[in-house]
């Protein structure tokens, strides 16, 4: 079985400074939830006014459909199998100035 990942490398060089921070991602989670749970107001006010205004019938029947997907098992188990496909994963950026690397490990 596949496991989700442990650690986000991030570093950041530019002319003047560096920034290098290793991340546990179990650290993430609870900062998730939390951003979550206060921007759940404005999520449910801009649901209120889309159907309150009859704008965006196409968009509501495709977020609930996407909804019903991400909350079956099958949609639980897809997004399970993309986080555990993450360990490996690179992002290197570079500009003249400025560099920056993210690995996921």
């Amino acid at each position: 079985m596949k496991r989700p990942p442990m650690l986000v490398r991030v570093q950041i060089r530019g002319e003047e400074r560096k920034f290098r921070l290793w991340l546990p991602l179990f650290l993430l989670v609870p900062l998730a939830v939390l951003l979550l749970i206060i921007l759940s107001p404005v999520i449910l006010v801009a649901i209120v006014i889309v159907r309150v205004t009859g704008r965006g019938r196409r968009l509501w029947s495709a977020a609930g459909t996407s909804l019903s997907i991400l909350c079956s098992l099958r949609g639980i188990r897809a997004a399970f199998d993309v986080l555990c496909s993450m360990p490996g994963l690179r992002i290197d950026v570079r500009n003249s100035k400025e560099h920056v690397y993210v690995s996921i490990i």
